[in-house]
């Protein structure tokens, strides 16, 4: 036995005496006792609210398992483990980072916790943004270290409740963490068990019932500082593994109710849109399958009928890149069926993947969303503002308006100024809230008043 082999033996014998709080990340395979289980058993039993967020890295190509890739993976899973720790303790408190634990080759779960309010519902909203915040610094900071084995993989977040129900039968929690991260793992994989069986059940009846709420994220206009216009965001129930529209969305398009979801939605935000009596413009996401159903113009135009104040005019549909189009050329003609009714057209997350100057210039929108990718940290890396200049100079020779997304720092928001983007959204500017009356919008008066300032100094 080498002398390093014996000190890491005694390193792990060493561990064994830590209280569980010391062995939260990645603890070592103890025959006596598991922290993590520990850990989660007290949150549950305090009655807080426990999610499981799977972070994997899936494989962009299938390729052969030969040294050098398994050498590689080897040292992605190390790396992995690094980033993981660092980053999560950075993004969440102690009191709110259960642990973190590697199940498979590349599958990496954090569990955190919320106290139990029964007055909030938006706690899981908060986490799960959280966690995809963390997501995307663990993916970043992953390929900055090893670029050549990130390179090969791409990496998904998977976010859903530690069951409270079985917790609530005195399950043990090794099965319930097992039971929590099964689920994760076949949502994540599109794999067929008994589980998702039952999300599907849930699903239909979520539908059936209309149980869908809509908010309202205020999209910022950069040169009045007045409200531009609002993009509409969906939640599901509350608490649920559907609240957040990255699961709802997804699961939906693998059960192949993606097109009834978005008609529901479509319908739940044109009611709220016209109780409210928003005059400004309104942005709706639809994916390519949706606006491709030969019913969903019908569908848009039958909801206009029950509100006349509102018009087609008034709405922008967002379509976004991550959802592939197999025929651009078709779908310029959809699209153009829809202008002449007097809708309008945004790409979304522009900038976020190869083919964004393609759909731009195929499909050309009246408006280009460049995505949170690029914004995020653009005062710090000069690619990322060469980028974003190239795409509001190409927009300007096309006559398209530009709305950065995802600004969440005063010094983005004075990049943005600096180059005359036109219209911002992000929480710098405002989180998403249910939809307000015009009387109610006093908020947004002191945020005026901060892009006039910043604004102003930014030109001089």
């Amino acid at each position: 036995m080498t002398a390093t082999v014996l000190l890491e033996r005694l390193k792990t014998i060493a561990k064994v005496f830590l209280p569980d709080s010391r062995l939260n990340a990645f603890p070592p395979d103890f025959t006596i006792r598991r922290p993590i289980l520990s850990l989660l058993r007290r949150r549950l039993d305090r009655g807080e609210a426990c999610f499981l967020a799977l972070y994997r890295w899936d494989s962009k190509t299938v390729h052969e398992q030969d040294p050098d890739s398994r050498e590689d993976d080897r040292r992605l899973s190390a790396a992995s483990r690094r980033q993981l720790a660092a980053l999560a303790r950075e993004q969440f408190g102690a009191g709110e980072l259960i642990g973190m634990d590697q199940f498979g080759a590349q599958d990496y779960a954090v569990l955190v916790s919320a106290p139990h309010d029964p007055d909030e519902s938006f706690v899981p909203a908060a986490l799960f943004r959280r966690l995809e915040l963390l997501r995307h610094a663990f993916e970043g900071g992953t390929a900055t270290v090893l670029p050549e084995a990130a390179e090969r993989r791409q990496l998904t977040g998977t976010y859903v409740p530690v069951s409270a129900a079985s917790w609530g039968n005195r399950a043990d929690a090794a099965e319930v963490l097992k039971e929590t991260f099964d689920f994760a793992l076949a949502l994540a994989t599109g794999a067929v068990t008994p589980q998702v069986i039952e999300a599907r059940r849930q699903l239909d009846e979520i539908l059936a019932e209309g149980r869908i709420s809509v908010l309202a994220q205020p999209i910022m206009n950069l040169r009045s500082g007045d409200v531009y216009g609002w993009e509409i965001l969906t939640r599901g129930p509350a608490a649920s593994v559907f609240h957040m529209p990255d699961e709802l969305f997804r699961f939906a398009g693998q059960s192949k109710l993606l097109s009834k979801l978005e008609f529901i939605v479509v319908r739940h935000a044109l009611d709220e849109i016209a109780s409210r009596r928003i005059c400004e413009p309104v942005f709706l996401n639809v994916t390519p399958v949706t606006l491709a159903h030969p019913l969903f113009m019908a569908h848009l135009e039958q909801c206009l009928e029950r509100h006349p104040a509102l018009s087609a005019r008034q709405i922008v549909l967002e379509i976004t890149e991550r959802h592939e189009i197999h025929d651009l050329a078709g779908m310029s003609e959809i699209l153009g069926r829809f202008r002449e009714k007097g809708y309008r057209f945004a790409i979304d997350d522009a900038g976020s993947g190869y083919s964004s100057l393609q759909w731009i210039g195929e499909l050309t929108p009246e408006l280009i969303k460049i995505d949170r990718s690029v914004i995020q940290f653009v005062d710090r890396f000069k690619v990322k503002e060469s980028l974003l200049r190239a795409i509001v100079t190409a927009a300007g020779e096309m006559s398209c308006e530009v709305v950065a997304e995802g600004v969440e720092r005063e010094e983005e928001a004075d990049v943005l100024f600096r180059l005359d983007v036109g219209m911002g959204q992000g929480y710098y500017f405002a989180r998403p809230n249910p939809l307000m009356h015009e009387h109610e919008r006093g908020i947004f008066e002191e945020m005026k008043e901060r892009i006039q300032i910043r604004r102003g100094l930014v030109a001089s």
